[in-house]
């Protein structure tokens, strides 16, 4: 909870710096804020998930409205054309942003994970930026990660922080997945788009795979969606002799080389709908791999305890 109340703080007193008017950014802060007031008392006394996600569609209307960012088409996916949403559009974009707010949300169950992930999405977004030649977007981009990294010096599992820990909570954890939403949204739908709606999707691609995996796979077992479990991408790594700083950095770098692939291979010029596809591929990946969990983790082990042996 202090962690997001934190980088709420710093997102307010950054912002307002920018040489650029506030519009959009306003508009962002003040979803923001919704959101983090909401997290907290989450923290505190266990807000149902209906508020939450009532709270969640709210933030996204406020940011869709009052920044005029709509997901207005998905971009030519299928290879005939840039597919247009038409009335669907609004509904649609407020369920991307929901969907990766309850991403990073689930990528919260280890110290470091989630602000390690976001900031890799906000690297990659970031650069994006540059390469493209969106200067607000890399501002944008730059705060967010200045603001990521100054919770993550107390939040990163090292011996030099243990007495000044502090936790991301629900109020970080969504604060963080709203702005690597908003920061996709403003790269694809932007006054001047800089990528391509599927691009955006790779920046956050190990996040959102991972909620509609856990999704599935809940539903499959007859239990609620939002239930929590152990079978997430970083609970293997765990289960595998990884500690919770190197399952941190690996999904950390991970998300960082999957968001960075989809946006040179815009940048190379390759059509959207291989990106689509490819990012299909990477999702089976994934899937692959949670499917596998016990005997991943098995093997991961195995392959620890036998380099151990030859090191010794």
């Amino acid at each position: 909870m202090i962690g997001g109340i934190g980088m709420y703080l710093g997102l307010l007193a950054t912002m307002p710096l920018l040489d650029q008017p506030m519009g959009g950014q306003g508009a962002f802060l003040v979803a923001s804020g919704l959101l983090v007031m909401i997290g907290a008392l989450d923290d505190r006394f266990d807000i149902p998930p209906s508020v939450r996600l009532v709270t969640q569609a709210t933030a996204a209307l406020i940011v869709c409205l009052g920044a005029g960012l709509v997901a207005t088409n998905l971009g030519d996916i299928l290879f005939f054309g840039d597919i247009p949403l038409g009335a669907l559009a609004l509904p649609f974009t407020v369920l991307v942003i929901i969907s990766v707010i309850n991403a990073f949300n689930m990528m919260d169950g280890l110290d470091g994970l989630a602000g390690g992930v976001g900031l890799a999405s906000l690297a990659a977004g970031t650069l994006a930026a540059l390469i493209f030649g969106d200067g607000v977007g890399a501002s944008l981009g730059f705060i967010g990660i200045a603001v990521v990294l100054s919770f993550l010096l107390f939040n990163f599992p090292t011996v030099y922080n243990r007495k000044v820990r502090t936790f991301m909570g629900d109020a970080g954890s969504t604060l963080l997945g709203f702005a690597v939403a908003w920061l996709c949204l403003k790269l694809a739908y932007g006054p001047v788009p800089t990528i391509s709606p599927v691009t955006a999707l790779w920046i956050a691609a190990l996040p959102i795979f991972d909620l509609f995996i856990s999704f599935g796979r809940r539903i499959a077992k007859g239990q609620n969606p939002l239930h929590p479990d152990s079978e997430h991408l970083h609970h293997i790594l765990f289960r595998g002799g990884f500690t919770v700083r190197q399952v941190a950095l690996i999904m950390t770098m991970i998300a960082f080389i999957v968001a960075m692939t989809g946006v040179l291979a815009h940048r190379a010029g390759v059509p959207d709908g291989v990106l689509f596809f490819g990012l299909i591929g990477v999702g089976f990946v994934q899937v692959w791999s949670v499917r596998r969990a016990w005997k991943l983790a098995s093997w991961l082990r195995r392959h620890r305890h036998v380099e151990s042996e030859a090191e010794a």
